[in-house]
């Protein structure tokens, strides 16, 4: 249900990529109730021990449940109010009690925030249920070639200079990349994807019984990576390619360096060596995408709307306003220079996040992070795959200070799909796999168990 379900939903997130479709993340709801069923279900008929299965649901899921009781309890107090000056309606920005939630303009934040709340439920699942890394080596190279398509659908848009997307009106803005509307959205989506096909790459050699590399499955990881990384090249928004420009060359020099101490491999000295100029180049490229070696012209508007952004905290500071708040409220604080056009988002996630949600919200997200990294860190973070994965999460997360990433589906869906899949890589692959959800002090009578009590010699190639 889970590896069904998750691919549904990449594609619909990743081909449907409009930030605020009511379709798509109406659907997205419809997949966060749904994540439930599955763990009921695994509860009542999975053969092996899981023990303190809802208590960890209830715990990893507290950020989501957190914002949306905030959400509800906001709605008490309105910010935006009408008045009436000599017969012409105006809108007043109404005094509010600093220490109670806020909720602007609830109508059109209701369904964004339960979908996105929604998603990340449904993301617990991939940390809760998976018994077997077997399900991860199926699951992540399916979403991986999805990802690499829709690379290559938005470079054959380039090659074509096309003005829109196939298949849609388009917004009438030229930065978009395949099916997302700001190519800033798309760079944050492939440098996930670049980090999960490098991982996947250097995965087939830890096994025992890899052939040479070549004659894997790890070249093919590797081009996709690559082509992913490159897309760099085409996205507009400075920071958002740069970034992505880095992190393609930081995965080519980890490849680089895992050849180089892997000498039984009959190529190795190739791929080191192809492995480092890509690094070189990559990162030539990277440095020249610097905002302030392009010269963009936006880039005092992005420092006004971030000004905003914290001026908005200032005045709310405890629960911000409210989640989709900020467009609503950048007319009452905005510099005189923003005013007469439409902005969205601050330019930055993270002010955002503080503007709307206020420091008890950020604080209780940034808890639950830092609860799974330093469990993770605490057994000796030495697993590739998951150290691939978090590299690419926390390059997102960098991203975040300087461009709106997480205001995409496909970003935060792929995201949380990815730190709790490497996250849960890392426990199944040092635990076996009946005690990965076992108390440590269960004894239990073999007659109790629900599988067979296999008590003859351990056969690794068996296993």
């Amino acid at each position: 249900m889970i590896y069904l379900s998750i691919l549904v939903c990449a594609n619909v997130a990743f081909w449907v990529a409009d930030p605020r479709s009511v379709w798509t993340l109406g659907f997205f709801i419809i997949l966060g109730f749904f994540a439930l069923f599955i763990l009921k279900t695994h509860e009542m008929h999975h053969p092996f021990f899981v023990d303190l299965l809802w208590p960890r649901f209830w715990m990893l899921s507290a950020p989501a449940l957190f914002l949306l009781a905030q959400f509800l309890v906001g709605l008490g107090q309105q910010p935006v109010s009408d008045i009436e000056v000599e017969g012409a309606a105006y809108l007043q920005l109404a005094d509010i009690n600093a220490w109670l939630p806020v909720s602007t303009a609830p109508a059109e934040a209701a369904v964004t925030l339960a979908a996105f709340c929604a998603l990340y439920i449904f993301s617990i699942c991939l940390f809760l249920v998976p018994k077997s890394r077997h399900f991860f080596e199926r699951l992540l190279p399916f979403l991986c070639l999805t990802a690499v398509l829709v690379c290559c659908a938005g470079l054959l848009q380039k090659a074509l200079g096309l003005d829109q997307p196939f298949l849609t009106r388009g917004t009438g803005s030229e930065d978009f990349f395949a099916f997302f509307p700001y190519d800033g959205h798309w760079a944050a989506f492939a440098i996930l994807w670049c980090a999960a096909c490098f991982g996947m790459a250097l995965l087939s050699t830890r096994y025992e019984d890899r052939p040479d590399f070549v004659r894997s499955t790890g070249p093919w990881y590797v081009a996709g990576g690559v082509l992913l990384g490159g897309s760099g090249m085409f996205v507009q928004a400075a920071w958002p390619a740069s970034v992505l420009l880095f992190t393609a060359a930081l995965f080519l020099l980890l490849l680089a360096l895992r050849f180089d101490r892997l000498p039984e491999d009959s190529h190795h000295r190739q791929i080191r060596s192809l492995g480092g100029l890509g690094f070189v180049l990559f990162l030539f490229l990277a440095v020249s995408r610097l905002p302030f070696l392009t010269g963009q012209t936006n880039a005092n508007t992005n420092q006004a709307l971030r000004r905003a952004a914290a001026e908005l905290f200032e005045r709310a500071p405890v629960f911000g306003w409210g989640i989709e708040s900020f467009q609503h409220l950048l007319p009452f604080v905005a510099d005189d220079r923003l005013l007469g056009a439409r902005h969205t988002r601050a330019s930055s996630d993270l002010l955002q996040f503080l503007a709307e949600f206020g420091l008890v919200g950020c604080a209780v997200c940034f808890f639950c992070i830092a609860y799974l990294l330093f469990r993770y860190l605490r057994r000796g973070a030495d697993i590739t795959l998951t150290n691939h994965l978090l590299l690419g999460s926390a390059a997102v997360l960098l991203l975040a200070l300087v461009d709106t990433p997480f205001m995409s589906p496909a970003v935060f869906l792929s995201f949380c799909i990815l730190a709790f899949s490497g996250l849960r890589w890392a426990d199944l692959s040092r635990n076996k796999v009946d005690e990965v959800d076992a108390r440590p002090s269960l004894i239990t009578h073999p007659s109790e168990r629900r599988v067979p009590f296999y008590t003859g010699p351990e056969k690794e190639v068996f296993k």
